[in-house]
């Protein structure tokens, strides 16, 4: 089963077409995890919709996101040198802050079609290594 791409998507950048079920179920993965028709993005929306009524309560929401973001990605940073998912740890505290900083959410959304494109590469060579 497809999921319809979220309003407002565009292709990745460069991304090669799909090769194979396992390039398209990457694909449809990260599709249904971008999809924004669910109840938990329409209670965000109610939430946004709510804080933007109040300016003082949009800057204090700002304001948590960008020291749990930070926090995040400082201790990502940490966990590169100490045993932990140091990698794991940056990229989800960058989505955190790409919650709310556009130039954020530009660099996960450019990281994002170079890791497609590695990745099907990487199936290309794989599938030729194969025939």
């Amino acid at each position: 089963m497809t999921t319809p791409p979220p309003a407002g998507a565009r292709p990745a950048e460069g991304a090669a077409p799909a090769d194979g079920p396992a390039a398209e179920g990457l694909a449809a993965e990260i599709a249904a995890g971008e999809r924004t028709d669910t109840r938990a993005h329409r209670a965000l929306a109610r939430l946004r919709a709510r804080l933007d009524s109040r300016p003082w309560l949009r800057l204090t929401y700002k304001i948590v996101v960008t020291v749990v973001g930070v926090s995040v990605v400082a201790v990502g940073i940490a966990l590169l040198v100490l045993p932990g998912p140091g990698w794991l740890m940056i990229f989800l505290g960058l989505g955190i802050l790409g919650t709310e900083f556009p130039a954020v959410r530009r660099l996960t959304d450019r990281f994002k079609a170079f890791v497609m494109r590695i990745w099907h590469r990487w199936r290309e060579r794989r599938a030729a290594r194969r025939a």
